[in-house]
C-alpha cells in the first residue's frame, strides 16, 4: 500500500503568519498554486492560506481594528477605510484558515483521497509528531499515484 510519505511535496511553498496579504498574494501567483500552508517562526503548521482566504472580505472585514473609547476610534477612520478597501496591510494570520486537516508521512494514499473528498479540500498540509510541517500533498499527486501518471 502506497504512503504519503512516497507521493508528497517535500519541497513545499510555505506563506510566514507574519507575511503581509500583499506578498501572500504574491507568492501564490509567483509559485502558480492556489494556496498554501502557514507556518511560525519555528515552522510549526498554524493554518492554510488559499485564494478564498485573500478574497474573502468578511475575513477582511472582521479582522480589521475595532478599538474605541467613548465612541471615538483609536485609528483615523480613513485609515479604517483604506485597510478594508486595500486589505494588502493585514497580516496572513488575520484571515487564514486555523483548522487545518493534516496527515502524516504513514497515511496512505487510498484514505488521504477519502479525507480529500470527504473534507472537500484541495491539499494536505503533512507533519511530523511535533507539527513541523514536511511536505504537502494535493489532488494532483493523489490522481498520479492512483492513475499512475
Amino acid at each position: 500500500m502506497q504512503t504519503i510519505a512516497e507521493i508528497m511535496t517535500r519541497d513545499v511553498v510555505t506563506v510566514s503568519d507574519e507575511a503581509t496579504l500583499r506578498e501572500a498574494a504574491a507568492i501564490l501567483t509567483e509559485r502558480q498554486i492556489s494556496g498554501a500552508p502557514v507556518v511560525n517562526s519555528e515552522g510549526v503548521l498554524v493554518g492554510i492560506l488559499s485564494e478564498s482566504d485573500l478574497l474573502n472580505e468578511v475575513k477582511k472585514r472582521e479582522a480589521l481594528p475595532r478599538v474605541t473609547a467613548f465612541g471615538l476610534f483609536i485609528a483615523p477612520e480613513a485609515t479604517i477605510r483604506r485597510l478594508y478597501h486595500e486589505g494588502g496591510d493585514l497580516a496572513v494570520r488575520t484571515v487564514m484558515t486555523t483548522s487545518v486537516v493534516s496527515v502524516s508521512e504513514e497515511m496512505s494514499v487510498q484514505e488521504a483521497s477519502r479525507l480529500l473528498l470527504s473534507k472537500k479540500i484541495n491539499r494536505l498540509p503533512v507533519v511530523n509528531p511535533e507539527g513541523a510541517l514536511v511536505g504537502i500533498v494535493t489532488r494532483e499527486d493523489i490522481l498520479k499515484a492512483v492513475f499512475s501518471l
